[in-house]
Formats: structure tokens, sequence, C-alpha cells
């Protein structure tokens, strides 16, 4: 069977697809970001926004891994080995994620084989500590596709966390004295 013609619309869509990635993404990090502010506890709230804008994902990843694994008011958490073992999972999901949004938003796409049927090429040289790298990837409907399942899928899973750490958070408030949902 043969593969249909590469069109301006297969364009079209493969930008709205990169569109897509990076508001998924950020709605993900958002996640992150509310998951960091709990632990961080409300009364400090003002600061924890500054302290927030001044990091980069990375850091925001690093500090909610070491957060959940250490912090007393996620304490609950750590009584759930096989919750910990699926956050540490997601957490290296997101590590991932975050390069494949990277190189999504600072590749050049090449887009001379449209003309022949052929999907665009995003291509990305970058420089580290590794040294100098280089890669290709053809951007086809296929790729798009699982590029957005991935994203999806992990964007699930962080919400099933942040919601876990509420009900570890609320916990621990209850059983510390200040109690969220005391009534008083």
């Amino acid at each position: 069977m043969e593969k249909s013609a590469w069109t301006d619309a297969d364009t079209e869509s493969m930008f709205a697809m990169i569109g897509k990635y990076v508001i998924i993404f950020q709605w993900v990090e958002g996640l992150i970001d509310q998951c960091l502010l709990l632990g961080w506890g409300h009364e400090n709230w003002g600061k924890s926004q500054s302290r927030l804008a001044r990091m980069s994902n990375y850091e925001k990843i690093k500090k909610l891994r070491e957060m959940v694994l250490q912090d007393p008011v996620f304490a609950r958490a750590r009584t759930r080995p096989e919750w910990i073992a699926h956050f540490e999972s997601i957490m290296n999901d997101l590590h991932k994620l975050r390069e494949t949004r990277n190189s999504l938003v600072h590749s050049q796409y090449l887009f001379e084989f449209t003309k022949i049927g052929m999907p665009p090429l995003r291509s990305l040289r970058t420089r580290g500590n590794a040294g100098d790298s280089f890669d290709q990837v053809d951007m086809d409907k296929s790729r798009q596709k699982n590029l957005l399942a991935e994203l999806g899928q992990t964007g699930v899973d962080m919400n099933v966390i942040h919601v876990q750490l509420i009900h570890d958070y609320i916990a621990h408030e209850n059983k510390s004295g200040s109690g969220l949902t005391k009534k008083g």
C-alpha cells in the first residue's frame, strides 16, 4: 500500500500539533507548580510564587521529586512503595518530555521534501558537556500522534499524582493539628 503524499494541510496540522504540545506541556508544568506550592504551604504563597518564577522546568521536577521523597508533608506518600515507584517513573518521563518540548521548539524544520510528498524534517543541533549532537527526525503523522499520546498519558498520570498529593497533604495537616478540613 502506498503512503499518501504530504500536503499543505498536513503541514498546517503539524504546526497545530506543535502548538498543542507546547500548551499541554505548560498545563503539566502547572500541575508540578501546584504540587510544589502545596508542599511549601499556603502560608508562603507569595514567596513561593516568586521562587517558582525563578526555577527552570528541570529544577521544578528535581525539587518535586526531592519534596515527595523527603519532606514530612508528603510522608504518607512514602508508605506506598508502588506509588513511589510510579511517581519516580513519571518524574523520569517528565524529563524526557521536557527534552522533546525543547527539541520541538528549538529545531529547524526543513520542508524541501514536502514538494515530493515527504514529511518535513526536524533538525536540531546542540552543544553540551558531552559534546555536540545533531538530531534529525521525520515529522510524519505517526510520530506526531505518538508525541501527543505520550504527553497526554503523562499529563493524566501527573494529574493523578497532584490529586494524591493533595490528599496526602490534607492527611498531614489533619494529623499535625492545623487541619485544612477541620471546621472551627
